[in-house]
Order: C-alpha cells, then structure tokens, then sequence
C-alpha cells in the first residue's frame, strides 16, 4: 500500500495517462498494466475513461481499498481464484475493464502474456531492492506488447541528501533504469519527461521516463 507515497492530486494521473496514450501512438482504448498499484487512483482515473486496468499488488489491504474506489458495491467484483495454484487472488470487475491480482508481482502470470499497450510504474521499480528488479523487469517484458511503453517514476534525491543512496524509494536515474539487469534487456528509453512534481520529502522530486519494448527478436 506504501501509504505515505500515495499521490491524491487527480491532475498528475491524468498527466500520466495523457503521456502514457501519446506513447502508445494509439486512438482507442489502451490496456493498461499497474504493477504493484497499492491503491493508486490512477487505475480507476483510466478505467472510468474507457481504459482496461489491471493490478497487482501484494498487501489484500491494498487490493480492498483499490476495489472500494470503483464504487461501495462489492457485489460489481467477483472473485475469480478458485482453482488457482500460484497463489493469486484475484477479482475482476462486472465491466469487463479492471482486473485486480493480490499475490507477488514475481509470479509468472501466462494470462497476462503480451496483453497489455503499456504499464504504468509510479516508484513500483523504485521501491524494489536491487536484487529483485531482474525478476520484476522480466515480467513487464512479458506482459507487455512490442513497441508497447512503460509510464515510469522514479525518485531523485539531492546529492547531499543523507539518505541519497539508501531506499527505498532509491534513487534513480536513466542510466540505471536502463542497466542491461534492468530495462535495458527489452526496452529502449524514448524521452525523459523531467521533473513532474516536487516530493513531500526535503530534497526529493519525482522524475519520469518513458520506455518502449523493443521487438522481441532484437537481441538475438
């Protein structure tokens, strides 16, 4: 849920849904991947403009909360896990256009297999221990399409800052996001977007970064 990191200003989801549809190069309705989502308002802000959204997060509390936001009615979700064995709930909307898995972000879901246009990332890579992030980078590979983007933001912190090299969140630059052991196996960066907004903490402003999947053929 990372309570403390959660972002309420309507306007910077909108924002990023606006960069993540002008990098897919795409008219329609996008389908949209939120990894470890916690309770980001950005998946309903997409879903109630026609968007399909799909989450995953680990914490049940977090998936509630997400659930909550599409309306009280609980009875628009129906729980789909029976009969799973990797350990996923998972709840899908009476629309048709949101899909929420509670279970770990590591799991190889086949479903999701080139589904998705693009993944929004607000500090998801960013709050994963180093050690983790192959994993993590390897399923957004797979669940997205060729050329499909990811919408990414990441923390970072002055050079003075006592915490500069501690996370998480941990800071993060182009350089690293794009290390081969990261994003830079299947994805290209296309654009830095800047600064987008100052962060609650001294010192602190989150930046974003678009990335595209490279075809999957291109590093044979």
């Amino acid at each position: 849920g990372r309570g403390r990191w959660v972002v309420k200003d309507l306007q910077l989801k909108q924002n990023a849904l606006e960069h993540i549809i002008q990098g897919s190069g795409k008219d329609g309705p996008l389908k949209i991947l939120c990894p470890l989502a916690g309770n980001d308002l950005f998946l309903h802000n997409a879903w109630s403009q026609g968007h399909s959204v799909t989450g995953i997060d680990l914490v049940p509390a977090a998936v509630d909360e997400m659930r909550k936001q599409f309306g009280p009615d609980d009875t628009h979700w129906t729980n789909e896990t029976n009969g799973r064995t990797d350990g996923m709930a998972v709840w899908k909307h009476k629309s048709g256009r949101a899909t929420l898995y509670q279970g770990d972000i590591a799991t190889d879901l086949e479903e999701l297999s080139t589904s998705f246009d693009a993944a929004y990332d607000k500090d998801s890579f960013g709050a994963i221990p180093p050690k983790l992030r192959r994993t993590y980078c390897d399923r957004l590979a797979q669940y997205i399409i060729e050329s499909g983007v990811v919408y990414i933001e990441v923390v970072n912190k002055a050079d003075d800052s006592p915490t500069r090299y501690d996370g998480p969140p941990y800071h993060l630059e182009k350089q690293d996001l794009m290390e081969g052991s990261n994003f830079g196996k299947d994805f290209e960066h296309v654009q830095s977007l800047g600064k987008l907004y100052d962060k609650e903490t001294p010192g602190q402003v989150q930046m974003g970064h678009i990335l595209k999947r490279l075809p999957t053929n291109a590093d044979e």
